[in-house]
């Protein structure tokens, strides 16, 4: 093998250990911040859970976590009456 194949070959493995690394760093935090997620709203009642999702899941969007805090209110209506 010349000088050149193996400078490409390195290449292509490093390319690839590298993007091996980062997914799995990616798929690992995604697994992690699930995890995390489901320990903080287990003790919760269904309301705290309700208001836990929407600024988990909208914290961002604020029409949209007002909606989302407006549904959690007639939830609990419900589970009043």
């Amino acid at each position: 093998m010349n000088n050149d194949t193996k400078i490409a070959m390195l290449l292509v493995f490093s390319v690839i250990i590298l993007t091996i690394i980062i997914t799995t760093g990616i798929l690992y935090s995604k697994t992690i911040m699930v995890n995390n997620f489901q320990n903080t709203i287990k003790d919760l009642n269904d309301e705290q859970k309700c208001l836990h999702i929407c600024g988990f899941e909208w914290h961002s969007y604020l029409e949209n976590y007002k909606f989302c805090i407006e549904k959690c209110d007639r939830i609990s209506e419900r589970s009043y009456s």
